[in-house]
C-alpha cells in the first residue's frame, strides 16, 4: 500500500513519542512524507535527522491540520484528547485513520476497523508498534529502529564508569544513598537535574549506565542502548510497558509489602541489582 503524506498523533508522554517514532521512521524509509505530532519530541530534532515534528493539534484545529494528509495514525491512551480525536474521525471518514490500541475493550472503545491494530500485552509497546506498522504496510519484516541518531560530537558510553541517575520524586534521600553506594563501588554517579530533553539524552548516551524509576528517560536509555536499572513502584510491571529496545533490569517491591510503593525497595537490593547489571555488561568488562 502506498502512503504519500502521513500524520502520526502520539500520546503525551515522551516515551510514547519515542515508540511511535518507530512507525514514523518506517514510513519515512518506505518513501512517505511523515509529520509526527508530539509536544516535546521537537526538542530532539537534532537526534532525528530528516524527521518533521509538530505540536499536537487541538480538537478545534484538528480538521484544518489534517486536511493535507492522506492517512493518519492515532496512538490511543484513553485520555479525553484521544477519545475526542477518535470521535472526530468516526464522524469524518476522510482521511483514513489507524488507531493503535495498547489495550482494547469492545465495551469501552470504538468499534475496530480494518486499519486499527490491537497490541499483544506479552510484547513491549515498541515491538507492537513495529509489528503494527509492518502489518499496515504489508511488509514481512519489522524493525524497532525509530531513527534516533546522536549528534556526531557525542561518543557512546564515553564515560563508561559514569552512572546517570534520575531521582524519583518524593524519595530523594533514597537516591542520595544509591549515589553513595555507586561511588563506593568505584563508579561516578551523576544526577540528571535538567528538564532539557536533549541535554538529558546527551548525558545518558555518554554514560555507562542509567538508574531511575519507571519514566520517560528509562525508555530513552533503552533506546540509546544504555544498560538500565529500573527501580519500579509496580510489583508486576506488564511486559507491554517495559522499555523495549535494550532490555532493562527491573527491581520491584517485595511481595509482602501491601502497597505498591518504590520506597520499600531498600538500598542494598538496588546495590546488588546494579552489581549484577555490571556483571552482565560485556561492553564494560
Amino acid at each position: 500500500m502506498e502512503l504519500k503524506n502521513v500524520g502520526i498523533i502520539c500520546s503525551e508522554k515522551i516515551s510514547d513519542g519515542l515508540m511511535m517514532m518507530v512507525a514514523s521512521h518506517r514510513l519515512l524509509t518506505e518513501g512517505a512524507e511523515v509529520t509526527t505530532f508530539h509536544n516535546r519530541l521537537h526538542e530532539l530534532s537534532s537526534w532525528f535527522e530528516h524527521h518533521t515534528f509538530s505540536l499536537r493539534p487541538s480538537i478545534e484545529t484538528l480538521e484544518q491540520t489534517i486536511s493535507s494528509f492522506d492517512y493518519l495514525i492515532l496512538q490511543y491512551d484513553g485520555s479525553s484528547y484521544a477519545r475526542d480525536v477518535a470521535s472526530f474521525f468516526s464522524k469524518n471518514k476522510t482521511p483514513p485513520l489507524s488507531i493503535f490500541y495498547p489495550i482494547y475493550s469492545k465495551y469501552t472503545h470504538p468499534p475496530l476497523t480494518p486499519w486499527d491494530r490491537v497490541f499483544n500485552k506479552n510484547y513491549p509497546m515498541v515491538e507492537n508498534v513495529a509489528l503494527a506498522i509492518a502489518s499496515i504496510l504489508q511488509l514481512r519484516d519489522h524493525s524497532k529502529n525509530n531513527g534516533l541518531l546522536p549528534p556526531q560530537n557525542l561518543l557512546h558510553r564515553k564515560y563508561n564508569k559514569r552512572v546517570a541517575i534520575l531521582p524519583s520524586k518524593g524519595v530523594q534521600k533514597k537516591y542520595d544513598m544509591i549515589a553513595k553506594e555507586v561511588k563506593r563501588l568505584g563508579f561516578d554517579p551523576l544526577f540528571i537535574e535538567s528538564a532539557d530533553l536533549s541535554m538529558g539524552a546527551s548525558i545518558i548516551y555518554e554514560s555507562g549506565y542509567f538508574i531511575g524509576p519507571e519514566s520517560d528517560l528509562c525508555h530513552l536509555a533503552s533506546n540509546l542502548q544504555i544498560p538500565t536499572l529500573v527501580v519500579s513502584g509496580n510489583k508486576k510491571p506488564l511486559s507491554l510497558w517495559k522499555p523495549g529496545w535494550l532490555q532493562s533490569s527491573f527491581l520491584t517491591p517485595p511481595p509482602f509489602i501491601p502497597k505498591i510503593i518504590e520506597q520499600f525497595i531498600f538500598t542494598p537490593r538496588i546495590t546488588s541489582a546494579f552489581k549484577n547489571l555490571v556483571a552482565r555488561d560485556h561492553i564494560y568488562l
